[in-house]
């Protein structure tokens, strides 16, 4: 009992030594604590008086006790560059790992068959009415050249020679094409995109295969493609709710808008939301 009385009389002391020092000094910070938190504080005092006044010994900066603790900057330690090296190795590996993921998951897809069906989507991924329909072979040039983009040139001084050298370029490239795709899809050192295992799908594309190849739902970003195959003219779309089937010149592409993102929309002739997929994102300002 009388060492009970004598901790807590110790305690109730340093709460008193802790108030008059916030009392004394409380002028010299810019934002000094309030007295609702000073006493709470110094209640912890009478309850735990050899840790908070240990700590308070060892710091270099006693004022940090009575300032208000959102102003308090936390202690600069240096970085281990150890720690840098091992987080960008553990990202690397698990960059490879999902790209391994993505490549399994690939190979095991059905053989690609003479048209591909997307369903599609509203911005999170719920079912709409609209079933489109795509030659694959219209889709594997246009998904080349979104992952293969030409450079742009603004040197229009050989503009006459340009029909003459396009003919004898035509042939060539018909003629390179399939080595250029080789060895672009077997390049590791390519950033491995959802559009880059959309197109290692499609090239399992056999002419000679009638069957219509249903888009899987992890490739999410088909609908980016879908929307640009439309707005080429080409393939066609099923309307559910119409129940009748248009040609890509008969959808009708808009943009709308919802909390912030211009998304575009693809409707049939009767205003049927066949695919919503998000474009542009405005950001708003954060206020001081």
């Amino acid at each position: 009992m009388y060492l009970f009385n004598f901790y807590f009389s110790i305690g109730i002391f340093s709460a008193f030594v802790f108030v008059g020092y916030w009392w004394l000094y409380k002028d010299r910070v810019d934002i000094p604590a309030s007295l609702n938190l000073m006493l709470i504080r110094a209640t912890a005092y009478i309850f735990v008086w050899p840790v908070l006044f240990w700590k308070w010994f060892k710091s270099e900066d006693k004022t940090r006790f009575i300032t208000e603790p959102e102003l308090v900057a936390p202690e600069q330690r240096p970085v281990d560059p150890n720690i840098v090296k091992n987080s960008a190795r553990n990202a690397e590996r698990e960059a490879q790992t999902l790209h391994q993921e993505w490549l399994s998951f690939v190979d095991t897809l059905p053989q690609c068959g003479s048209h591909i069906m997307y369903k599609g989507t509203d911005i999170y991924g719920e079912r709409l009415d609209g079933r489109f329909i795509f030659e694959t072979a219209d889709l594997l040039p246009l998904v080349f050249d979104k992952l293969n983009p030409k450079p742009v040139s603004f040197d229009d001084t050989d503009s006459a020679n340009d029909s003459l050298d396009a003919e004898c370029e035509a042939s060539d490239g018909e003629a390179e094409i399939d080595s250029q795709t080789s060895s672009w899809v077997n390049t590791p050192n390519l950033p491995n995109t959802q559009e880059h295992y959309i197109h290692r799908w499609l090239r399992t594309y056999d002419p000679a295969l009638f069957v219509c190849n249903v888009v899987p739902t992890s490739f999410d970003r088909f609908e980016y493609i879908a929307a640009d195959m439309i707005e080429a003219g080409k393939g066609q779309v099923h309307c559910k709710s119409c129940d009748t089937v248009y040609d890509a010149s008969d959808i009708k592409a808009v943009d709308g808008g919802q909390g912030g993102w211009i998304l575009g929309e693809l409707y049939c002739p009767s205003d049927h939301l066949l695919a919503r997929r998000k474009k542009i994102h405005f950001m708003r300002a954060r206020s001081n």
